[in-house]
């Protein structure tokens, strides 16, 4: 997710990997537990067919402190920013990290909308 303001500068920038997270080794090189107890542990984070996910992100828009007669009040610079939203889907074994090109991930879904502070 990018928001940026009018002028194009960039003021929030982020992603976020859906994909189910293993459980650690349990200490160093030995196992804790053996794998009928770990598979019970498994966080799911990814993306299930059907299923709605909601993801809640706070972006300040850039402002500055401005102190006019003695009192202080906020400035915001920017009061309007393009939020774009894109979900790729990346194979496993894709190389995950930001910027990263692999020739099989593909845009699921992309929006960019508006977003104003009145």
């Amino acid at each position: 997710m990018t928001a940026k303001t009018k002028d194009g500068k960039e003021i929030f920038n982020t992603s976020k990997i859906y994909m189910p997270q293993s459980p650690a080794k349990g200490r160093g090189d030995k196992m804790a537990y053996g794998p009928f107890r770990k598979s019970g542990m498994l966080a799911d984070t990814t993306l299930q067919p059907g299923k709605k996910v909601v993801e809640t992100f706070e972006i300040k828009f850039p402002y500055e402190d401005v102190e006019k007669d003695g009192k202080k009040s906020r400035d915001i610079k920017a009061k309007e920013m393009d939020v774009t939203v894109n979900l790729w889907y990346m194979p496993a074994g894709g190389d995950h990290k930001k910027g990263a090109v692999n020739k099989d991930q593909y845009l699921l879904y992309g929006e960019t909308k508006k977003v104003t502070v009145k």
